[in-house]
């Protein structure tokens, strides 16, 4: 019988080495289309915000066009005089928290705290933790999310030392009008596709850190 010749030692070894070389060229490449979670459930907090804001803004029996004892009419949602809705008032300060918790879904049986001192207002059933705002309106409103609920790092975007932010920031109007402004967030904005973005989001967060130690 004929002897099969067999690999030596040092030709297994070149050949892991190149199966090595290949790895490290094309992984990197891989992950930069896979997915961008953060981006993509941002997105969908955001998109949930807008839709909800725009709900309730146009509600005219929830914030119906009226005047303040100046004279002056309210913009829409500063309007935060009592409504009933389902034997259930909603007015003052935490009528918008009461009333965007409403129109969410939220996790079966979860308690919706409206005090604004920086606790979960309400969870959601794909895990995006809300923290909403006690508010007239009388400024910008801020709602911030939290992408993974309580799972780590539960550090916010813009803040130094945070590499990998799960906490972003939305802001409404009392007019209904959403925006951003932090650069992580008007990054994940700009772009309709949510995979990752190579330099992109690492530049950002290093533009934010560098704002806030100057």
């Amino acid at each position: 019988m004929r002897n099969k010749a067999a690999f030596s030692l040092g030709e297994i070894l070149v050949a892991l080495a190149i199966v090595g070389v290949i790895a490290s060229l094309i992984l990197p490449a891989i992950n930069q289309i896979q997915p961008d979670r953060q981006k993509m459930m941002f997105k969908k907090a955001y998109t949930n915000v807008e839709r909800v804001v725009t709900e309730l803004v146009n509600d005219d029996y929830l914030y119906p066009e009226a005047s303040k004892e100046d004279g002056t009419k309210y913009q829409g949602l500063d309007n935060t005089t009592a409504v009933t809705l389902n034997d259930t008032s909603y007015s003052g300060n935490t009528k918008f928290c009461q009333l965007f918790a409403m129109k969410m879904n939220t996790i079966e049986d979860d308690t919706i705290t409206c005090n604004g001192n920086g606790t979960v207002s309400f969870t959601t059933n794909d895990s995006i933790a809300y923290y909403m705002p006690n508010t007239s309106f009388a400024t910008e409103a801020e709602i911030m999310v939290d992408i993974n609920g309580d799972q780590a790092p539960n550090c916010k975007s813009g803040t130094q030392n945070c590499k990998t932010p799960d906490r972003y920031s939305i802001y409404v109007a009392a007019d209904g009008k959403v925006s951003v402004k932090g650069d992580i967030e008007k990054s994940f904005l700009r772009t309709t596709s949510v995979v990752r973005e190579s330099g992109k989001k690492e530049s950002g967060q290093n533009q934010n850190q560098n704002q806030n130690s100057n």
